[in-house]
């Protein structure tokens, strides 16, 4: 699968993404009615990368984890993913424990599923465009157990590399900027995405209501 083609089913798959991050409140000004998303349910991604490839028996018991964890049954998820990730076949390992973490911050164990992710972008044989993603579930899991500084970090180089996920980036840096008490510095994160001519109408609309709302 072409990048090209990875990132349109990351624009679909954005919206489904389970994880949500709350724009903070700064002085009189609330960004709470609109929620940031912008991590990716990854196993939709990679998972089209390999599944041609693979053994039908491996497939089959990774779409049912899959199914449990939209099921809400987000432990069983997460065992069954393991299990893949232990025993399935070439391909399979990174994709099954990127969403075993996934499976676990769903199901309230937010620290295992961030050090899970942690151990995945320093993966040297992860493909790097996977690695990107794998940064952003990452940073927006940080903001909310850590703070904004662990945000940052999770995110690296990511905002500032001009990738296809950029922008996404700049978006949560802005958030941990906020949740660090800078607002002007959050303001200048989307003041570079709103002049990005790489991004999206939606996204130069969304962050422009932001920048409004926070008085810039």
């Amino acid at each position: 699968m072409s990048d090209d083609l990875i990132f349109r089913e990351v624009d679909e798959d954005v919206r489904r993404e389970r994880y949500e991050t709350m724009w903070k409140r700064y002085g009189a000004y609330a960004i709470g009615a609109t929620v940031l998303i912008v991590a990716v349910v990854a196993g939709v991604v990679f998972w089209q990368d390999y599944r041609l490839n693979e053994r039908q028996e491996a497939g089959a018991a990774f779409e049912s984890a899959l199914d449990r964890l939209d099921a809400g049954q987000a432990a069983e998820a997460a065992a069954a993913f393991d299990q893949i990730a232990a025993s399935g076949p070439g391909g399979y390992g990174a994709l099954a424990e990127m969403q075993a973490a996934a499976a676990r911050a769903a199901a309230g164990n937010g620290t295992e599923a961030l050090a899970a992710y942690d151990r995945l972008i320093a993966d040297g044989e992860l493909r790097a465009l996977h690695r990107d993603v794998v940064r952003l579930k990452a940073a927006l899991l940080a903001l909310e157990l850590e703070g904004g500084d662990a945000a940052v970090q999770r995110l690296g180089d990511l905002p500032d590399g001009g990738g296809v996920f950029a922008n996404a980036a700049r978006e949560i840096r802005a958030s941990a900027m906020l949740a660090k008490g800078d607002r002007a510095e959050a303001i200048a994160e989307l003041r570079a995405i709103a002049e990005d001519a790489n991004a999206t109408a939606r996204q130069r609309d969304r962050v422009r209501n932001y920048i409004m709302a926070l008085g810039g």
